[in-house]
């Protein structure tokens, strides 16, 4: 069975895991001959870890798990549907025999049967027969109806979902540039259709940067985030800043500054001649060319200072902008602009300190550490990054409760564990205390200003 995902990777407060190193290809290969699959799993190094959750006394918090990692897949079988859909399969491969037999096997008949027979096979959990017969669907539509037809794009978007399904990152790299090519070649690039295209392109980007598909990851973020602004300037121009899709395309330009401000290495490597070239047409044509080299802060406080100023014009109400002041200030403390962050809190602070109910409204932003960034992101690590090959999980989680300070400029210290450690746990745990000593947290805010606190006990679900 084909070994995937041997990387250290680490989730950093709620983002999802961004790519810190790669395992050396010899160990692997060693382990490969001299172990069984079990043992690499329970030895292995793996490591990332979800954003923590606050332990209050005599409360159990709760960590729920994504739906479909929580348990296995279902047999396909076990499906009631799963007889009927394999009728349907033996009658279409009938109907393509029968129009293969009166027009050849590049008859444009084809193309609808084989989409078709396609998508049953996926909902068989066949990938890769669906695969298969969606790729000849495309090639038969190409044929008949030229090279750039729209007429093949949910075909191609169901043969990603099979790629993505089988783990197989390379295809699905290929395909979802394919996808957004023969829409901007049909759309154009500023053509509001071309929208969620460029949002799907730059969704699998963060993707494919989180789970260290490629080896340019840099570009990969830096993409993201023209097309992520293409996305929000088209949005602004043709719908309007009140339309939700740009604010939450501006979370998401701020999440992957945040992933460039952590990856400076990883970005070092746009800078050659040749890529930085490349990315300079590729933003001219985006009209984004101030982001062909990203600055982390900036992009990111750009980002968050338009999240405040949509809160502030379409009037969602003043805990809502307090909230995305807070984020803004958070940001700032990252960085380490003290003052910046200083008097963004003491704005947020004094907002809420005129609502009716501002005693629980002040409690719920600033009565307790937060892991930062806090403001969110709605992408995560595609299903299949969690299994093996044939459904099963591909890795192991397991939970650890420390405690620390946090200082007034949102440092960890004092780190320690109070769950059990043994030997199977002790390297892992190590880690986890050295990821947490790396976080920033928002300190609780007193009276506007930021305080030191003791002792605060989290709880981690770490994956290896």
């Amino acid at each position: 069975m084909k070994l995937r995902f041997f990387q250290q990777v680490y989730f950093v407060s709620g983002l999802a895991p961004s790519l810190i190193a790669v395992l050396a290809g010899s160990l692997v290969h060693a382990q490969e001959a001299v172990e069984s699959e079990e043992s690499v799993r329970s030895r292995s190094p793996l490591l990332y870890v979800e954003a923590p959750v606050l332990v209050e006394d005599g409360v159990d918090p709760v960590m729920p798990l994504r739906a479909r990692l929580a348990s296995p897949e279902l047999d396909p079988e076990s499906d009631p549907a799963f007889g009927q859909r394999s009728d349907s399969i033996r009658r279409y491969n009938i109907a393509v025999t029968d129009i293969e037999l009166d027009g050849g096997a590049w008859d444009g008949g084809l193309v609808e049967e084989l989409a078709s027979l396609g998508r049953l096979q996926q909902q068989q959990g066949n990938h890769i027969g669906a695969i298969q017969t969606l790729d000849r669907a495309i090639h038969v539509n190409r044929i008949n109806s030229g090279l750039y037809t729209l007429e093949q794009i949910p075909v191609v978007e169901q043969l990603i979902q099979s790629h993505m399904a089988l783990g197989d990152w390379e295809e699905a790299d290929i395909y979802n540039n394919y996808l957004y090519h023969v829409q901007q070649k049909a759309y154009g690039f500023d053509d509001p259709r071309l929208i969620p295209v460029l949002e799907r392109l730059a969704t699998w980007n963060i993707q494919a940067f989180k789970i260290g598909h490629g080896s340019l990851l840099g570009i990969k973020l830096q993409q993201s985030q023209i097309m992520f602004n293409a996305a929000a300037r088209m949005v602004d121009v043709h719908f309007g800043k009140a339309d939700e899709r740009f604010i939450n395309y501006q979370r998401n330009i701020a999440s992957s500054a945040y992933l460039v401000a952590q990856n400076p290495d990883l970005m070092a490597q746009i800078d050659k001649s040749e890529y930085r070239t490349r990315q300079q047409v590729f933003a001219k044509q985006m009209n984004e060319q101030r982001q062909v080299q990203p600055s982390g802060f900036r992009t990111g406080e750009r980002a968050l200072l338009e999240v405040v100023m949509f809160y502030q014009e379409q009037g969602y109400g003043t805990y809502s902008l307090a909230e995305a002041i807070t984020h803004l200030a958070d940001w700032y403390l990252i960085f380490g602009r003290r003052q910046s962050a200083l008097k963004s809190y003491k704005l947020a602070w004094d907002m809420l300190q005129g609502l009716e109910d501002s005693e629980e409204l002040t409690q719920q932003l600033f009565g307790s550490v937060t892991p930062l960034p806090a403001f969110g992101s709605s992408i995560e690590v595609p299903d299949a990054f969690y299994r093996t090959e044939d459904g099963s999980q591909a890795l192991r989680f397991d939970y650890a409760d420390l405690t620390f300070d946090v200082t007034e400029n949102g440092l960890a210290r004092n780190v320690e564990s109070i769950s059990e450690e043994t030997e199977d746990n002790q390297a892992q745990l190590g880690k986890l205390r050295n990821s947490t000593r790396s976080t920033h947290f928002r300190p609780l805010v007193i009276d506007g200003e930021p305080q030191r606190s003791f002792e605060n006990h989290f709880r981690y679900r770490y994956w290896y």
